[in-house]
């Protein structure tokens, strides 16, 4: 899985994780990988285009569900 996002301040960034199940145990520790309010400009999980509009937090919650 694969995200690129932008902070509130502008800088862009991009992060990479084993997958889904990474992600969200990694978000939902006390101090998450990504900042919750980073907006999310691509999400790619196994290899294929996710389709998301939001930040970090609402893609946390979104895949949370799944």
């Amino acid at each position: 899985m694969n995200i690129a996002y932008q902070f509130l301040d502008g800088r862009k960034g991009g992060q990479s994780f084993v997958s889904v199940a990474e992600f969200i145990m990694l978000q939902d520790r006390e101090v998450p990988a990504i900042d919750d309010s980073a907006k999310v400009l691509s999400v790619e999980i196994d290899g294929e285009p996710y389709e998301f509009s939001g930040n970090v937090a609402d893609l946390f919650f979104e895949l949370n569900k799944k």
